[in-house]
C-alpha cells in the first residue's frame, strides 16, 4: 500500500515530468522554428544583397569569373549558390562543378522570382533544403535569377546541441522541483503520519501520545483535534476503568452469590459468594459453561427457563452441603444482538428463615410457658369456687400451688422484660469499681439457703483478690442465673465452685458443678431462649428457660465471653471472661 508520502511525490513528479516535457517539447519546436525563420530571414536579405549587386551582364560574358563569384558566395555565406538565367537554365552552381541541363523553372521557386518583377526573395523547402529564390533584375527586365539554398542537417546538428543543452538544464530543474516536491511532501505527510500513528494507538487504548502542535493551518488544527480527542478518550477511559474496578469491588464484596453468564451459555463472572456457595474456585469457573453447575444445586433448569420466558424469574430453594441453607435465586436475562445472556443471584435468607423460625417458636414458648401456670391457677380456682373451700387442708394446699404458680408467671414476665430490655440496648450499666473477692461473696450468700437445702457444697475460690469495673446489679443477675442452673441441675450432695482470678487485661469467672451434665448437641443450643435440656426436670426446678438467655446478653453488654465445658454424667463448667476497667492502669 502506497502511503501519503509516495502518493503526493508521485502526483508531483508526475505533474513536473509532464510539464517539463511538454515545456521542453515546446521551447524546443519554438527554437527550431525561431532558428530557421531567422536562417531564412538571414537567406533573403544576403539574397537580395547579391540581386542587387552582381553585374549580371558582365558575369554572363565571363562564366569563369561568374564561377568564381558563385564560389566566394558560397565560401562566405556557407551556403550553396547557384545563377539561372532568364530560361531557367542554370549558368552556376556553387557545390556544382558540372552544370546540369535540367531547366529550373520546375522548381516553384525559381518559377516565381523569375516571373516576378520586383527584387525579393521566393522560398521553398525540399527535402533537407531550404531555397531562397531572388529575381536579377536590370533595366526593369528580368534577367535571371539566384537561390541560395541552405542543408538543414547542419541546422538540425546544431539545433540537436541545443536541445542537448536545454535538455541538461529540464534535467537539473526537474531533480530541483523534485526535491522541492518531496520535501513538501514530507512536510504535508509527515504530521498526517504522526496524526494516523496516533489513531492507531488510540485504537489500541495507548492514549498518552500526542501530536506536536505546530502552526495554524488546518493540518495543524486536525493534529490539536486530534489531541483534545485523544485527551477526552483518555479521561472516559480512565472513569469507566475506575467505575469498573468500583463495580467489580462491589459485587465481589457482596454477601450475595452473583454470576454473569452469556448468550454461548459461558460463566463470563462469578464473585467470591458465588464460588464459595458451589464449591468451585475463579479457575475452575473460567470458560465453563452452566450446564457444569449441578451441585449442590442443579441450575440448569431455571436458566433455560429464563431464557426460554426471556423474563425474570425468582425461586427460593434450599442447599444442605453441607450445612442447611435457604437462598432465594433471582434471574434476569438480559436481551443482546447474539442472544440472551442471564445474570444468576444467590440472596442468602438463612438467618431471615432462622429468625422468623425462632419468633415462631418464641411465641410458641412463651403462650406454652404462660399457658401451664394460667392453667393451674384457673383449674384450682375453679375447683375451690366449686365447693372445695369448706375443706380447710384442701383449700390451703390449692392456694398455695396457685401461690406458687404466680410467682412463676410473674418470675417469667419479669425474665422476658429483662431480656428485652438487654436485648434493646436501651439499659446503662452504672459501672463501679468493687472488690471481686466482696462481690462474688456476697452473691453467694443470698443463694445460700437455697444450695443448702439440697445439702450441696458451694465453694469460693479467688487466690488474690483484685478489683474490677462492673455494675453491681447485672453481675448479679449473671451470677445467681449461672448458680441456679448449678443449683437445680446437681444432686443432693453435690459441689459446686466458684472461681475467679486475673489474667492480663481480663479476669476469669468459672462457675462449674458435678451435675448431670450437658449433652455435646445441646451444648450450642442452651443460650436460647426457652430451650430446656430436661424440659421436665426444668420445670419442676421453677426455671423459666430464659437464664442462661440473660447471661450471653448481658456478658455482651460488657463485651466478654462466655464458653461452656460439660459431659454428661459428670458436671458442667462455665468460663465467663470480662475485661479489666481500673482507675489509673
Amino acid at each position: 500500500m502506497k502511503t501519503l508520502k509516495a502518493k503526493i511525490n508521485l502526483m508531483f513528479l508526475s505533474l513536473i515530468g509532464c510539464s517539463v516535457i511538454i515545456t521542453g517539447a515546446f521551447v524546443a519546436l519554438l527554437l527550431r522554428d525561431s532558428y530557421i525563420e531567422s536562417l531564412m530571414i538571414r537567406l533573403s536579405k544576403e539574397g537580395e544583397m547579391i540581386a542587387k549587386t552582381i553585374d549580371w551582364k558582365q558575369s554572363m560574358k565571363d562564366p569563369e569569373y561568374l564561377q568564381q563569384q558563385t564560389e566566394i558566395y558560397d565560401d562566405t555565406l556557407d551556403v550553396r549558390v547557384s545563377f539561372v538565367d532568364a530560361n531557367g537554365n542554370l549558368v552556376s552552381d556553387s557545390r556544382q562543378s558540372v552544370i546540369s541541363s535540367e531547366n529550373q523553372r520546375q522548381y516553384g521557386e525559381i518559377q516565381q522570382a523569375l516571373t516576378s518583377n520586383k527584387v525579393r526573395s521566393y522560398t521553398e523547402r525540399r527535402g533537407d533544403f531550404i531555397h531562397a529564390a531572388f529575381p536579377l533584375i536590370q533595366n526593369d527586365q528580368v534577367q535571371g535569377a539566384i537561390r541560395l539554398s541552405l542543408n538543414l542537417k547542419d541546422v538540425n546538428n546544431t539545433l540537436i546541441r541545443v536541445w542537448i543543452s536545454l535538455s541538461g538544464g529540464l534535467v537539473v530543474a526537474f531533480a530541483l522541483t523534485a526535491f522541492a516536491s518531496s520535501r513538501i511532501a514530507s512536510s504535508v505527510a509527515k504530521p498526517l503520519e504522526d496524526m494516523t500513528q496516533i489513531a492507531v494507538d488510540i485504537t489500541r487504548n495507548r492514549f498518552h501520545q500526542r501530536v506536536r502542535d505546530q502552526g495554524n493551518d488546518e493540518v495543524a488544527r486536525l493534529g490539536q483535534a486530534i489531541n483534545r480527542m485523544a485527551h477526552n478518550l483518555q479521561k472516559q477511559m480512565n472513569t469507566i476503568r475506575q467505575s469498573e474496578r468500583r463495580l467489580v469491588s462491589v459485587m465481589e464484596s457482596l454477601e450475595s452469590g452473583l454470576a454473569m453468564i452469556d448468550s454461548s451459555g459461558k460463566i463470563v463472572f462469578a464473585n467470591r459468594s458465588f464460588e464459595q456457595i458451589f464449591g468451585i474456585s475463579d479457575e475452575e469457573l473460567t470458560g465453563i459453561t452452566f450446564h457444569e453447575l449441578t451441585h449442590p444445586y442443579d441450575l440448569r433448569s431455571l436458566i433455560l427457563l429464563c431464557i426460554k420466558m426471556e423474563q425474570a424469574l425468582k425461586k427460593e430453594i434450599q442447599i444442605h452441603d453441607p450445612t442447611d441453607k435457604t437462598y432465594e435465586v433471582h434471574l434476569s436475562p438480559i436481551i443482546e444482538k447474539k442472544g440472551i445472556s442471564v445474570v444468576v443471584a444467590f440472596y442468602d435468607l438463612t438467618a431471615i428463615r432462622n429468625l422468623e423460625q425462632m419468633r415462631k417458636d418464641f411465641v410458641a414458648n412463651v403462650s406454652h410457658e404462660l399457658k401451664t401456670p394460667i392453667t393451674s391457677i384457673r383449674g384450682f380456682a375453679e375447683t375451690l369456687l366449686d365447693g372445695e373451700l369448706e375443706d380447710v387442708k384442701t383449700s390451703r394446699e390449692f392456694l398455695e400451688i396457685i401461690h406458687e404458680e404466680s410467682l412463676r408467671l410473674q418470675r417469667l414476665i419479669a425474665d422476658l422484660l429483662d431480656l428485652s430490655r438487654i436485648e434493646s440496648k436501651k439499659m446503662e450499666l452504672q459501672m463501679e469499681e468493687v472488690p471481686v473477692d466482696e462481690l462474688v461473696r456476697n452473691i453467694v450468700k443470698t443463694m445460700e439457703d437455697q444450695w443448702k437445702a439440697k445439702k450441696q457444697t458451694l465453694t469460693v475460690s479467688i487466690a488474690h483478690s483484685f478489683h474490677v469495673r462492673v455494675d453491681v446489679d447485672s453481675f448479679r443477675q449473671i451470677l445467681i442465673n449461672l448458680l441456679s442452673n448449678a443449683i437445680s441441675y446437681t444432686h443432693k450432695g453435690g459441689e459446686i465452685e466458684v472461681i475467679a482470678y486475673r489474667k492480663g487485661d481480663n479476669w476469669i469467672l468459672i462457675v462449674k458443678d458435678t451435675g448431670i451434665g450437658i449433652p455435646i448437641q445441646d451444648q450450642s443450643r442452651i443460650f436460647e431462649r426457652f430451650y430446656r435440656v430436661d424440659k421436665d426436670r426444668s420445670r419442676d426446678s421453677g426455671g423459666t428457660g430464659l437464664g442462661l438467655a440473660i447471661v450471653k446478653h448481658l456478658i455482651e453488654i460488657y463485651q466478654g465471653s462466655i464458653e461452656v465445658k460439660s459431659e454428661v454424667g459428670k458436671g458442667s463448667e462455665f468460663q465467663l471472661t470480662f475485661p479489666i476497667y481500673i482507675k489509673g492502669e
